[in-house]
């Protein structure tokens, strides 16, 4: 895979185990391509590229296949993270790119959607610190 930049940091946060970057979008793509223009034009509005990450498919599917491998119980399952993880997981495996965008704010999720939007996407999920929002499905 061709230049995917690592996530810097450990800037994830765990829910029971499982990866939860509150504060941040996690946006896939079905073409790499549409995933770098995202980026690109996130950029050029400002963004510092350590608060866009690209993250290629089988970085994804390795990530999620460990957590949800990891953390079987019945706690690591409570609310969407697992839901959400699962998706992400079925993504990847199909070949999405991945884009790790921070969005702390409601005014920052919603400028980084406004650039999401312009192509198309598989998925969105805003972590937020008690719930998951799909951003598909969101007028945000």
């Amino acid at each position: 895979m061709e230049n995917v930049e690592e996530a810097p940091g450990d800037e994830t946060q765990l829910d029971f185990g499982i990866a939860y970057p509150v504060g941040y979008l996690v946006a896939a793509f079905r073409s790499r391509t549409d995933a770098e223009r995202v980026r690109d034009d996130l950029l050029k509005g400002g963004y510092e590229s350590a608060d866009c990450i690209l993250q290629s498919s089988a970085e994804v599917s390795a990530a999620a296949t460990r957590n949800l491998e990891d953390h079987t119980g019945w706690l690591a399952r409570l609310g969407t993270s697992a839901d959400a993880l699962q998706l992400q997981l079925d993504a990847a495996n199909q070949g999405a790119t991945f884009l790790r965008i921070l969005a702390p704010s409601d005014s920052d999720v919603a400028r980084a959607m406004n650039v999401v939007r312009r192509v198309p996407f598989e998925l969105a999920h805003r972590y937020q610190r008690f719930a998951i929002e799909d951003m598909k499905l969101s007028k945000t």
